[in-house]
């Protein structure tokens, strides 16, 4: 999934950055973000985006879970894909229901494409209930009061949903490296006997295995984004279920890991570790929980059979 020259630039934006920021408000970085244009990464100059690929954009995803930084990238990326030049003016977020939208006390207009009904564009007015996720992130319901704008040339369901779960997983990958990355310095820096705590034999082999788990997040959402660039929308709705299935399952043990790596010291506000595993707590189980990917990815190999089954696995 890595671009060199994305990361570069994604390393040199977000350096120094500090994730600190009142819990539901827009990151004072996120203007920087759309000047930039990092929304509209990944959609082609004609249908008024950015260019670039989907692989770009799941790398500026990771970089900015990473930082611990709370924005809403993936949701403005979303709406701008679904809606092409019909973008209107403000800060447009997807969701796919009117309950636990992310960021919509924040939003000028909403894209909902709920399951079994057609998208549609809605303008919260200000008629929004405010929520929250467990990383304190804007999770809200919207009452829609008022006439809505019908968007039949919208993407299908499954396939906002599936990219969605693409991108989600990339930010939970992202999440889980920001948390490796604190957990291995905290071990190599802090001394315990006159030694540094990556010294004890359980404290590297819980790191070794936190590693092991981002190795197979890369590749599954690496995997997952090749096949939405390439390949059918069957194939990548199950690519977009092993990605979200693979990551989720990462975001569990690397929080838990690297929570037990840092002891007390990993529980505090005032530690920069909270910023990444609050995250990967909150994000697992939104644009679908495991547990509903794994049916998802389930009722594909059946529908696929025996046969259609193993080309997927040996493509």
């Amino acid at each position: 999934m890595s671009n060199s020259l994305i990361t570069e630039v994604a390393a040199d934006v977000l350096s120094g950055v500090s994730p600190e920021a009142p819990e539901g408000a827009l990151h004072p970085l996120w203007p920087t973000l759309v000047e930039l244009g990092w929304p509209q990464v990944g959609i082609p100059e004609e249908r008024g985006g950015a260019g670039g690929t989907l692989g770009d954009l799941a790398e500026l995803i990771a970089a900015t879970a990473a930082s611990g930084v709370s924005v809403p990238l993936l949701e403005t990326s979303l709406a701008q894909w679904i809606l092409g030049e019909q973008l209107p003016a403000g800060l447009v977020v997807a969701a796919t229901g009117l309950e636990n939208i992310p960021w919509a006390r924040h939003a000028d207009h909403v894209v909902v494409c709920p399951e079994r009904e057609s998208a549609y564009l809605v303008e919260p007015n200000g008629d929004v209930e405010h929520g929250q996720n467990l990383a304190g992130e804007p999770r809200d319901t919207i009452r829609v009061s008022g006439a809505t704008t019908p968007l039949p040339d919208a993407p299908p369901h499954d396939a906002v949903f599936a990219r969605a779960a693409v991108l989600n997983a990339a930010s939970l990958l992202g999440a889980a490296r920001g948390a490796y990355a604190r957990t291995r310095e905290h071990v190599t820096q802090r001394e315990q006997f006159g030694r540094p705590l990556v010294a004890l034999k359980a404290v590297a082999n819980g790191l070794a295995e936190m590693s092991t788990h981002l190795v197979a997040a890369e590749a599954a959402v690496a995997r997952a984004v090749r096949i939405h660039q390439e390949d059918s929308a069957e194939r990548a709705f199950a690519a977009s279920a092993t990605a979200k299935i693979t990551a989720a399952r990462t975001a569990t043990s690397i929080a838990r890991a690297a929570h037990q790596l840092h002891g007390a010291m990993g529980v505090t506000r005032e530690h920069s570790l909270h910023h990444v595993t609050r995250k990967l707590w909150a994000w697992r189980d939104e644009y679908g929980s495991e547990r509903r990917w794994s049916a998802e990815l389930g009722r594909a190999a059946l529908a696929a059979g025996e046969t259609g089954l193993w080309e997927h696995l040996t493509a």
